[in-house]
């Protein structure tokens, strides 16, 4: 079995053009679950995070790896 792969992700408050609120997620690195059952995190090479982020399971894609 596969272990889980989790995506670090910061995101981005923006207004559509109607006016709505939207988040728009980037990718800042990943994670991995450790021996024991922590998260070893990989940030993505001269990127500095502040403020606050969001870590979700990573998402098979259809016809991927």
């Amino acid at each position: 079995m596969k272990k889980p792969v989790y995506d670090i992700m910061i995101a981005e408050e923006y207004r559509s053009k109607e006016g709505k609120h939207r988040v728009q997620y980037h990718r800042a690195g990943v994670g991995f679950i450790n021996a024991r059952g922590g998260l070893n995190c990989e940030i993505v090479p001269g990127m500095a995070l502040t403020g606050r982020f969001v870590i979700f399971p990573r998402e098979d894609k259809e016809g991927g790896n």
